[in-house]
């Protein structure tokens, strides 16, 4: 049986490049990095022939993150579009996405979104939300929500 939920994970193609992006821009702290070359238990659990991988664990906001460098082989530089299957992407929570907006804005980040969004409908109707990319493209959500969500403390109520 399933007893809980430990880590997400994407592929990055340079882990310092990203650990440094969410560390300075989201304030995720590394936990571990390490170098599993290949034949290793990557290689293995993956079925990624000749996978050598770099590690780095970062943790923050209630949630364990993983980036994988894959050294070998090398794959795409840039992530997949957001409505590929198989894309994947965070979210975070901020309590007023105009200021966060603005900041995030400061740091010179591209952004996917307009500026903040209104949603509308499903469960955070009423609430904003916008997508930025990190240094691989991969898009990241930031959602002020406009009340808790069933099971979560967070969010405005």
């Amino acid at each position: 049986m399933i007893s809980g939920f430990h880590h997400f994970s994407i592929a990055c193609s340079d882990a310092d490049r990203s650990a440094a992006f969410y560390r300075d821009v989201f304030g995720m702290e590394p936990i571990s990095d390490r170098d599993v070359p290949s034949g290793g238990f990557v290689e293995r659990v993956t079925g990624v022939p000749g996978a050598h991988v770099r590690i780095v664990h970062l943790r923050g906001h209630g949630f364990n993150f993983e980036l994988l460098e894959y050294r070998e082989p090398r794959g795409d530089e840039r992530a997949r579009e957001p409505n590929h299957a198989g894309s994947a992407h965070l979210c975070f929570t901020t309590e007023d996405l105009d200021a966060e907006y603005q900041r995030l804005a400061g740091l010179g980040l591209r952004f996917r979104s307009p500026g903040p969004v209104t949603v509308v409908g499903g469960p955070n109707d009423g609430g904003k939300a916008l997508y930025l990319e990190d240094p691989d493209g991969n898009p990241v959500e930031v959602v002020e929500l406009a009340h808790a969500w069933p099971g979560e403390g967070g969010g405005r109520g």
